[in-house]
């Protein structure tokens, strides 16, 4: 998880301003001896000088997003056009080279093709290559223990949060620190959340015997990493060339070749073969074990005092004394022992009135005196007050004509309320009869050629500003499964690229695809297509969230919020072809929903390729 450990306000983007600001950084560090072993940045020279400076020692990666974009910036505008999509694949394999000798053939293929275009093989080359490949190139990175951060698409995405919480730039220091003294609140919140999950909750593909010293000492995150990994085993191994060993040199995790080593003996993954990176599950210090004379470690004191007041105590002291020290010495035992005979428990007690309590009285009971006299003053009470009111009704009605006009304006969750009805009005005849009385509301979004991306961002939290990260987002998605989207779109592949780009319209099926297998989330779409979206590499969760969005007016996307349990429109013919054999579980397991949907609407012919809406 990306949390952030200090902020700071700097004049200018100079060295000397980050010297200033990586120096308090560095005093603020506890131990002396333990600094960053990696530090990702852009091509900030001034910073990269700064840390070169304060952290001699520390490895200073560059962004690839970044590097990737503007080499491919540069592709668009110096390379022919029928040569485009090549060059930036080969770049990409260029950056992602597993080794040196990968790293030198991929280079010569990607110099190659670029033979006629000498200008933009220079830029590159002086550029990136000549002064920063060991920045940036896997051969190199994967050297270094990155915990798989190559990006700073994180970073960015933490610092909007930011920007969102302090609302402007007009603010004074009082302003900004409170909304930073938020924003780290909310993030210690989640990693507490994160802890409590490692403690006590354990995913199908942690249970195997061979997690079992793991499980509950080590972060879910690490186990879904090693649980990964071991899908290699067939293909590599216990051969360390075959393997590469990625995982262990980047986050110090057993690799292919060290748990198929494990899985031969049938031996469980030790604890020691996990760095203590992914062991904390906690906000505390730890203590040390190297303290002076042992003193924090020493109970010498404690168990001496325990003894006194135990002889001070009588009989009842010393026994309650000496049942709370066995629930410590011996937590698997328990002092409580059965009733001797069974009590039941179900049902009201039985009584004169044979289980029928008098009216008023959800439990009955002999009420005290004080409430019969309290109960029959309130009756009288109440009686006194319609007469009243029965009598006043007709001189009330002339005098409260003009005071309607005066009645106080609505509230802010009054006009909220207001307006999510209207806009439900507004849209809802556009979507399947048959759905509308399991649409709760209809958020609207702002109309910008976003909306798409603004009502998937809506429905995951970001509220519809953070579209920009959906399309970031989605773009790395569709790097990270290239071979995936390569059979699925085809010819269509470097359309999507491209409206991911360059800020073009939200496509059905396509964006389909990629948010449901980005966020692990069911999609489902209302309008001109309604089709559903499962996840296409990952197998069925019952806590997944199924995300609903409308298509309105021919043009507009809109965020739907549905109950629970609603029927679901049907499966693309693609998903079927190239989904996993792990994800055709979410078929299975939602067959049912699926079946509804079919049974109130007649299903229509298969949705392929790609379609631009919007």
């Amino acid at each position: 998880m990306t949390f952030a450990v200090g902020f700071a306000y700097m004049e200018s983007e100079k060295t000397d301003n980050y010297h200033w600001a990586l120096g308090k950084l560095k005093q603020l560090i506890t131990k002396q001896d333990i600094f960053p072993r990696v530090i990702l940045t852009d091509r900030e020279f001034a910073l990269m000088n700064a840390i070169k400076d304060i952290f001699p020692h520390t490895t200073n990666m560059l962004c690839t997003w970044h590097i990737i974009k503007n080499v491919n910036a540069r592709c668009t505008v110096q390379i022919p056009k029928d040569m485009k999509q090549k060059v930036k694949n080969l770049w990409r394999d260029v950056v992602e080279s597993p080794d040196e000798v990968e790293y030198q053939q991929r280079l010569n293929a990607f110099q190659q093709a670029c033979v006629n275009s000498s200008n933009f093989v220079e830029y590159v080359n002086n550029t990136w290559l000549a002064p920063h490949k060991e920045q940036f190139v896997e051969a190199w990175t994967n050297r270094v223990m990155h915990l798989g951060n190559t990006t700073t698409n994180r970073v960015e995405s933490a610092h909007w949060r930011l920007k969102k919480m302090l609302e402007h730039s007009k603010g004074d220091l009082c302003k900004c620190l409170e909304g930073m003294n938020d924003n780290i609140r909310l993030e210690v919140d989640k990693i507490k959340k994160s802890f409590q999950k490692s403690f006590y909750y354990t995913e199908m593909t942690h249970s195997s015997p061979f997690f079992q010293y793991l499980r509950n000492f080590v972060s879910r995150a690490a186990m879904t990493l090693i649980s990964d990994e071991m899908e290699r085993i067939d293909i590599v191994g216990t051969n360390k060339n075959l393997c590469g060993c990625k995982l262990r040199s980047t986050c110090e995790l057993p690799c292919a070749c060290e748990l198929s080593g494990y899985t031969t003996s049938g031996v469980p993954i030790p604890l020691d073969s996990v760095h203590g990176h992914w062991k904390k599950l906690t906000m505390e210090e730890p203590l040390e074990d190297d303290t002076e004379d042992g003193y924090e470690l020493d109970m010498s004191n404690a168990m001496e005092a325990i003894w006194t007041r135990f002889r001070s105590l009588d009989i009842v002291g010393k026994r309650a004394l000496k049942s709370k020290v066995f629930e410590l010495a011996y937590p698997a035992s328990s002092s409580l022992c059965p009733p001797p005979e069974k009590i039941k428990t179900r049902g009201g007690v039985k009584n004169k009135y044979k289980g029928k309590a008098p009216k008023g009285y959800d439990v009955y009971r002999d009420p005290s005196y004080f409430e019969h006299v309290e109960r029959e003053y309130r009756d009288s009470q109440g009686t006194s007050k319609r007469l009243c009111t029965q009598q006043s009704q007709s001189s009330q009605k002339e005098l409260s004509q003009p005071s309607q006009k005066q009645q106080s304006q609505p509230s802010q969750k009054q006009l909220s309320q207001m307006s999510k009805k209207l806009t439900s009005q507004k849209y809802l005849g556009q979507f399947p009869d048959h759905m509308h009385p399991h649409i709760v509301d209809i958020v609207d979004v702002l109309e910008d050629g976003n909306c798409g991306f603004r009502a998937v961002a809506s429905l995951l939290g970001y509220t519809e500003e953070g579209w920009s990260i959906v399309r970031r987002e989605l773009d790395e998605e569709l790097r990270n499964n290239n071979s995936l989207y390569e059979k699925l779109f085809r010819q269509d592949l470097q359309v999507v690229r491209d409206s991911l780009v360059a800020n073009r319209w939200f496509t059905i099926p396509a964006m389909g695809y990629l948010v449901a297998n980005r966020y692990n989330v069911v999609l489902v779409t209302l309008g001109k297509p309604s089709k559903t979206f499962f996840p296409m590499m990952t197998s069925y969760s019952s806590s997944a969230r199924f995300f609903c969005i409308g298509f309105v007016n021919g043009n507009h996307w809109v965020p739907v919020n549905m109950s629970k349990g609603f029927p679901l429109p049907e499966v693309t013919a693609d998903w079927k072809k190239f989904c996993s054999h792990e994800a055709r579980s979410w078929m299975s397991n939602l067959n049912g929903r699926l079946q509804y949907w079919n049974l109130l609407n007649p299903p229509v012919k298969p949705l392929s390729g790609v379609m631009s809406v919007e």
